[in-house]
């Protein structure tokens, strides 16, 4: 599970920039606290801000972190993507995550700059109890030339320290990692590292698709009975969600039968694809057979009938909550780390409220969830501790700065829905100057022509 997140020269964070899950000194709803031998750190997270103020860039630089590790090189990082509203252009990109894997806790850093790996390091955490433990850090000089330094217990014997010299001559390159190199070898906190960015942190964004929600309902039974009974919870009118088979070439037809080929070639391989525009099934091969698998809905009739619909006749709504059920899923079964950026669209205010209460009130949860949202029906000091709630803005020079809402002294009493709305905690657009604005002029230009 994450504790903290640092980001300098990255887009719209220009200095160092810190977003934390660590508790404040509150003592409010200590259920949402999971409690670590040596740290505590928070359940849930709720990061309000103006459109623009750098939520979604929060979430696209963990993101990149975490793509930049599993695929091992950094090209697939925007070249551009450094602040780009200061002379920054020469300075290097620089990512630090910290987080718990199996109780133990770990930093992991990258500095970048212009597709080349400045500086990389993992070191594990004592939070203070003693000096961190460095396993490795890695440097590139001005003239490409890498070096590697390995924690002493991996350089005890002449063979490892061979080890050590041909990662830095042959193996280790300016653009590649050494966490990814090394991700299958005898270093147990790089493996435990990697495999924390691979298996432990989901992100949901705007108008993803979410095929491993299919695969997740065809290979657990047990989410299938979760699934239907978490969904006739919520007001939807749906009774029940299933998954219909269909032959391939039925699916097809005959109307679309260069994407059904390509489909097909690739089924063949091994692969499952996504299909239909709504991401509502998944092609591939059962017991050698090319078959659809799509994931249908049934509402009842006044005379207590089921009746079949597609998923996409379903409102945007009722879509977006059904992408969020496997989430609830994993949160109860396992310490992974969500992040759904914009919870609220397309969502209606009060079902949004029901699913986070929902969530804020599940006991013995394993998992940690961080969101950004605009809707304040949710800024609640019943549903969220003040350390829980954090805020975004822009600065006049276009930097973002997070803080949490316990940096003010509030009451728990506080209407802090109200507060954040009349401006008194910041991170909300400034309108004041919309009043100032002569529409009425493009108005009157538009009559006289």
């Amino acid at each position: 599970m994450v504790i903290r997140f640092t980001a300098e020269n990255i887009l719209s964070f220009n200095k160092e920039t810190e977003f934390n899950m660590l508790t404040g000194e509150i003592r409010r709803l200590p259920e949402h606290v999971f409690k670590f031998p040596k740290v505590e750190i928070l359940k849930s997270a709720i990061i309000y801000g103006a459109n623009g103020a750098g939520k979604s860039n929060l979430f696209s630089a963990i993101n990149d972190l975490r793509n930049t590790v599993l695929e091992g090189h950094v090209e697939i990082i925007n070249p551009k993507g450094y602040f780009r509203l200061g002379d920054n252009d020469n300075k290097a990109s620089t990512f630090e995550i910290e987080f718990i894997k199996d109780k133990v806790g770990y930093a992991y850093g990258l500095s970048i700059s212009k597709g080349i790996v400045r500086e990389e390091w993992l070191y594990v955490l004592h939070f203070g109890k003693k000096e961190d433990e460095l396993i490795f850090e890695r440097k590139s000089n001005s003239k490409g030339k890498e070096s590697l330094k390995l924690s002493p217990k991996y350089i005890r014997s002449p063979k490892e320290k061979l080890l050590v010299e041909l990662y830095e001559e042959e193996l280790l390159r300016p653009n590649n990692l050494f966490i990814h190199l090394a991700k299958d070898k005898k270093f147990k906190e790089v493996t435990a590292a990697f495999h924390w960015f691979e298996n432990y942190m989901y992100f949901v964004f705007p108008k993803m698709g979410n095929i491993d929600f299919i695969k997740l309902f065809l290979d657990n039974s047990q989410f299938k009975v979760f699934l239907n009974e978490t969904i006739s919870g919520f007001e939807t009118g749906i009774k029940e969600i299933d998954v219909e088979s269909i032959p391939l070439n039925q699916y097809f037809g005959e109307d679309n039968i260069p994407e059904r080929d390509r489909i097909l070639r690739s089924i063949y391989q091994g692969e499952t694809l996504p299909v239909g525009s709504k991401g509502n099934a998944i092609a591939l091969l059962e017991n050698g057979h090319p078959i659809v698998k799509k994931i249908i809905s049934y509402h009842e009739n006044e005379n207590g009938e089921r009746v079949e619909f597609e998923l996409s006749e379903e409102s945007d709504g009722t879509l977006r909550l059904i992408d969020f059920i496997p989430l609830l899923y994993l949160l109860i079964a396992a310490p992974v780390t969500i992040f759904i950026d914009e919870v609220d669209q397309s969502i209606h205010p009060s079902l949004l409220k029901d699913f986070i209460t929902k969530i804020q009130q599940t006991p013995n949860r394993k998992g940690q969830i961080i969101m950004t949202t605009h809707e304040s029906n949710i800024l609640d000091l019943d549903l969220f501790r003040q350390d829980e709630i954090w805020l975004v803005e822009k600065n006049p020079k276009g930097e973002s700065h997070f803080y949490p809402l316990s940096d003010f002294n509030i009451r728990p009493d506080l209407d802090v829905r109200k507060g954040y709305l009349s401006g008194r905690f910041g991170a909300i657009p400034l309108l004041a100057n919309l009043k100032d604005l002569n529409w009425e002029k493009y108005a009157e230009a538009e009559q006289s022509v």
